[in-house]
């Protein structure tokens, strides 16, 4: 993939405030680290798992995207490759609990505008994020 198919691919995860701040910075003095970023995230997104293909591993499997605003995280473990936007993975409201399920992104972008996506995520195992939230 080209570095512009990579920033199309990551577009469509960000929140569209993030996506005008990151669609400015690539075209400021820092462009290089944003394109560098793009490459990473569209490589994560691409490689990562699919709807289902995580079913046994239980609390052992580890997000490959993670937003975050204030006290709420969303870790999304499985990434839906069909088009209806119904991603899998665990959110946290703050409330000391992770719950799991189906997460239609575009409908939280609305609702949590200053929601970002985790440029520098190094994921851990669900079991140790519940522990975080605890």
């Amino acid at each position: 993939m080209t570095n512009q198919d990579n920033i199309k691919t990551i577009l469509k995860f960000m929140p569209a405030s993030q996506a005008q701040c990151f669609i400015e910075s690539l075209m400021g003095a820092e462009h290089e680290y944003f394109e560098d970023v793009a490459d990473k995230l569209a490589n994560v997104i691409e490689s990562a798992p699919s709807i289902y293909e995580t079913d046994g591993q239980g609390e052992e499997v580890k997000p490959v995207l993670h937003y975050f605003y204030g006290n709420v995280d969303i870790y999304i473990t499985e990434i839906d490759r069909s088009g209806s936007n119904q991603h899998f993975g665990y959110t946290s409201l703050g409330l000391g609990y992770l719950e799991a399920g189906y997460i239609s992104i575009s409908p939280i972008f609305q609702q949590f505008s200053m929601l970002n996506l985790d440029f520098n995520f190094i994921p851990k195992t669900i079991t140790e994020y519940r522990q975080i939230h605890a």
